[in-house]
């Protein structure tokens, strides 16, 4: 049974920080059967930490679902002419929610000690990645919104980051796509603090030497759906 509501949940108060990274350097981390989709001459990489909540199986209701903050590293990528993202990694507050999505999704997923403080109009953000076995990875954010959210204009690069529905999973060399269901983003200008060079190292990027440009989303909505073979 593929392509079916499986997940659905609600992200909260969240950052998105985007580099430009050599294409090259990128492709070595995606699999080969996937193509990473570049932009202005340069591959992407972004954290995304949230607070995730009402995690929850399809058909439950928000009251049954999980609350736990998140980061997650992705680029982007294409597979044939189908843009989506490629998850690097993803470091989440609750072991639970870790195990599920390892062995639902085959997502690189890994249990961190996060604290995620609201002050104000100020989101503060800490994660310090806990599986001994995995590479160590800290990641902190400070940030606010200094705008009011809309929507992305068509074609612009802020688009071409946030309007992804689907995301890729290679198995044993075979590409999996699961479509991930929401309205476009309301994105707001930001002001941020950024710490990632602990995150990008642990999967092989270098520290970054320029501030990443950053959008604020107050919430979106969303419901991730069981994998299939595109």
């Amino acid at each position: 049974m593929r392509d079916l509501p499986a997940v659905s949940l609600t992200w909260r108060d969240g950052l998105f920080a985007h580099w430009p990274v050599e294409a090259s350097r990128v492709q070595s981390l995606v699999p080969d059967e996937l193509d990473v989709d570049t932009r202005r001459g340069s591959a992407w990489v972004s954290a995304l930490p949230s607070l995730v909540a009402a995690s929850r199986p399809w058909l439950l209701p928000e009251p049954a679902g999980l609350d736990f903050p998140q980061v997650n590293l992705r680029t982007y990528v294409r597979h044939e002419t189908r843009p989506g993202v490629y998850f690097l990694s993803l470091d989440a507050g609750t072991s639970l929610g870790v195990r599920v999505a390892r062995a639902l999704w085959g997502l690189p997923y890994h249990h961190a000690e996060i604290d995620f403080e609201t002050d104000g109009e100020w989101r503060r953000f800490e994660s310090n990645r806990l599986h001994t076995d995995d590479s160590p990875a800290r990641f902190a954010a400070t940030y606010r919104p200094t705008g009011r959210p809309s929507h992305a204009e068509c074609d612009s690069l802020s688009a071409f980051l946030a309007e992804r529905y689907r995301l890729y999973l290679v198995r044993d060399g075979t590409v999996w796509c699961s479509r991930v269901e929401h309205d476009p983003w309301r994105l707001c200008p930001a002001e941020a603090t950024v710490h990632a060079d602990g995150l990008l190292e642990s999967v092989g990027l270098p520290a970054s030497s320029a501030d990443p440009m950053v959008r604020y989303a107050p919430m979106a909505k969303f419901t991730v759906r069981t994998p299939f073979r595109p």
